[in-house]
């Protein structure tokens, strides 16, 4: 299914459902949760293993580009692939939407029905868990 496939059909879900939004919640968090739904659908009947890592190489400096420096950053993508593909479903969740979706703690909060405190401790479990896989592989 390709990304436009993904955008109608979460809009198709929010004009049906619109009648079940509810005022008081943010209306952004409410569209995130839908999108989020449909995509996590489409991951699990796909069963296919998305890209975490941004590979855009635009962010690198122009400067460092050396064989040895693009190895060195291909494995290091890898890893943290890897790794947070190896996160407990929740951690993984509340990772990919702070780092990836850029969604404050609350909305995330929101968006999971968990509270804010169990959102935070995902994500502090999430991150040390990723460092110690880097801290592993470094050590190697």
């Amino acid at each position: 299914m390709t990304a436009e496939d993904l955008f109608q059909e979460t809009l198709l879900k929010l004009w049906c459902g619109i009648k079940r939004y509810r005022e008081q919640n943010k209306f952004s968090s409410w569209l995130f949760s839908i999108a989020h739904n449909v995509a996590m659908d489409n991951h699990r009947k796909n069963k296919t293993r998305n890209n975490i890592v941004n590979t855009d190489d635009s962010h690198d400096p122009p400067d460092n580009t050396t064989p040895l420096n693009e190895l060195c950053a291909a494995e290091l993508k890898r890893i943290i692939n890897s790794a947070v593909d190896e996160l407990p479903v929740k951690q993984k969740r509340v990772f990919l939407l702070r780092q990836h979706g850029n969604i404050k703690f609350k909305e995330i909060a929101d968006i999971t029905g968990e509270p804010l405190n169990t959102v935070l401790a995902h994500m502090n479990y999430a991150v040390r868990k990723i460092k110690n896989v880097i801290e592993v592989h470094d050590a190697i």
